[in-house]
């Protein structure tokens, strides 16, 4: 009974340590001298004739899931500006070290074409700020 008892103890404390580790806050970060700029990456639509344009249906998905970012999920486009907020670092947690690419798609606002475009944005939990890896910012129909 008594063996039977300290293995569950163990386990328990095995179990515990398991999940601290997946669960590190900012806090366990190594320390380093960051920025207070807020980084933010978008793209602007253009026409065939190189005039910027206002697209339909915008969304902004993570290739390797298909889960929306929750910067671009937010709604915040303004339908009069030309820029459609990719990522910013309220989502870096939510972007690998080495990057994750991201599919970026729009509808074309008269002949319904919809484009899509891929950009690789890198982040971390530790990381200072979100990084434009690769990936155009200005997405041509």
């Amino acid at each position: 009974m008594k063996t039977f008892t300290l293995s569950c103890i163990a386990l328990a404390m095995m179990v515990s340590c398991a999940t601290k580790k997946n669960d590190q806050s900012e806090a366990d970060c190594p320390p380093k001298a960051c920025t207070m700029e807020f980084r933010t990456v978008g793209v602007i639509f253009k026409d065939a004739q190189g005039d910027t344009i206002s697209v339909k249906d915008f969304s902004v998905k993570l290739k390797s899931t298909g889960k929306k970012l929750p910067s671009a999920s937010s709604g915040t486009q303004q339908p009069t500006s030309p820029f459609y907020l990719v990522a910013n670092d309220g989502d870096k947690s939510a972007l690998a070290v080495s990057g994750d690419t991201l599919l970026i798609s729009g509808k074309h606002p008269t002949t319904n074409a919809v484009k899509t475009s891929e950009m690789v944005i890198s982040g971390g939990r530790c990381a200072c700020h979100i990084t434009r890896v690769s990936g155009n910012e200005v997405i041509t129909f």
